[in-house]
């Protein structure tokens, strides 16, 4: 289903392992299974999206389990619409943790997934050899229009036109966002005035909730989750300076996880 960026028309594989269209822009394949589809001239950096300590960091989180139970609430979600989605478009993948957790649910759906940053769509496409991965923007999905059942955005930007372009009438968008006391104690170490997190859930128009739920769970985090918890976060670089090294001296923090899910459905 990937369309060219370029010209938008449909991508096919040739002999040469890559993928072109008939205006014959041409993409290869990645020994991974991936292809690069952000044209170096819509960059905004060298290297665009979380770096590789980031994504790295984020992995080792995810194979703690210490974020299981969203994905579970993520998959439960999607199953009580009672909408078998054909097509799961995960914007922003990552590694593609929480768009997996739903292949057990979803057998037969086909699995899509970008993100800007090359080094996390590498991973995902090597951990999952069954998948689609594409190193693509949020704000030009790099899909045919009315192609996909099921778009997953955990933590990630969203485009509202492309959204309502991409989803199928009745299709379904399953948004993720931190509710605004969402680790509120590392918020407290690394502030004097520590803020809650603003609630971000927008519905664009085009799209109705059908059900919005709240998530919360404590984590006890020793120093070395601790660490990955922060390295996969923009907090390691926010917060004051002399306040970081707080975290350092610290053993173990007791945090609390806070989520809001929504699921919303296209007209």
């Amino acid at each position: 289903m990937w369309i060219c960026p370029h010209c938008r028309n449909p991508l096919q594989p040739d002999a040469e392992r890559s993928l072109a269209c008939s205006s014959g822009h041409r993409f290869d394949i990645a020994r991974e299974g991936y292809v690069n589809l952000l044209p170096a001239n819509r960059k905004r950096s060298k290297e665009p999206g979380d770096s590789g300590e980031m994504i790295a960091a984020r992995d080792r989180i995810h194979r703690t389990g210490l974020y299981q139970p969203l994905a579970a609430a993520i998959v439960e979600q999607a199953v009580a619409t009672g909408q078998a989605p054909g097509e799961i478009l995960d914007l922003g993948c990552g590694e593609g943790y929480y768009s997996l957790a739903m292949m057990d649910a979803f057998p037969g759906a086909e699995r899509y997934g970008i993100d800007i940053a090359k080094s996390a769509v590498r991973l995902a496409a090597r951990r999952d050899k069954t998948g689609h991965f594409a190193v693509a923007s949020a704000v030009d999905v790099p899909l045919s229009r009315g192609s996909v059942g099921l778009v997953l955005s955990v933590f990630a930007p969203a485009d509202d036109a492309e959204l309502l372009r991409v989803l199928r009438p009745g299709g379904l968008y399953l948004k993720v966002v931190p509710a605004p006391r969402h680790l509120w104690a590392l918020r407290c170490l690394l502030y004097d005035q520590p803020r809650a997190h603003a609630e971000e859930l927008h519905c664009p128009s085009g799209l109705e909730i059908v059900n919005r739920e709240a998530l919360d769970y404590p984590l006890e985090l020793d120093s070395e989750l601790l660490h990955d918890l922060v390295a996969m976060t923009p907090y390691a670089h926010k917060g004051q300076r002399e306040h970081r090294g707080r975290l350092e001296e610290l053993n173990r923090l007791q945090v609390q996880m806070s989520f809001t899910i929504a699921v919303m459905r296209a007209a």
